[in-house]
């Protein structure tokens, strides 16, 4: 790899100046939490304590029916709330392999239904260019595989343009580093 260190800094006490802020903001989160989640509230109705797991299960399960959005702040800059933002997209956003994803089949014409895609490796490729930025390593195209196997010098097919695009070389961005690739699968990118 690239000789990423990667620092975890826990720390378990809070400062007794924020204590009381925090307690506040705590039963805030729960009773917003028990509004728009029906187990968290029958816990709350109960006169019970919801722990650390029951209020995390809740904004999972809020979150996945989208009635509600945890917000997360920090800054990439100074490595700040990084980490607990990125816990946060792994704890509360569905992983690939839980969703139902469906695409358009470029082969029958428009109106067909759509088909269902799943994670597989060996499946037809099918894939979402979602960003292109032209900078110090040339251009790049900024791809999100649902199905398939991408490789170095693959066909393929642009839906928009309707024109065949060669894949001349692939890439994992590591923030301001590349790590070159033979292939990537929608297996590798599945939670």
């Amino acid at each position: 790899m690239y000789g990423f260190r990667n620092e975890v800094v826990v720390s378990d006490d809070i400062p007794k100046e924020l204590l009381e802020l925090a307690q506040s903001k705590r039963s805030e989160l729960i009773e917003q939490l028990a509004e728009v989640d029906e187990t968290l509230g029958e816990i709350v109705l109960m006169d019970e304590t919801p722990t650390n797991l029951d209020i995390a299960d809740a904004i999972r399960r809020s979150t996945i029916a989208l009635k509600f959005s945890p917000v997360f702040l920090g800054s990439a800059i100074k490595n700040t709330g990084v980490q607990p933002m990125l816990d946060g997209v792994c704890n509360y956003l569905p992983n690939p392999a839980e969703r139902e994803i469906q695409a358009h089949d470029t082969t029958l014409p428009a109106g067909a239904p759509q088909v269902a895609l799943t994670p597989a490796a060996d499946a037809p490729l099918v894939g979402l260019a979602f960003k292109l930025e032209e900078g110090r390593f040339g251009q790049l195209t900024y791809m999100r595989v649902y199905q398939g196997t991408l490789k170095k010098a693959m066909q393929l097919y642009n839906a928009r343009t309707g024109k065949k695009v060669k894949v001349p070389r692939l890439v994992r961005m590591h923030s301001n580093e590349m790590e070159v690739c033979i292939s990537i699968s929608s297996l590798f990118l599945s939670f």
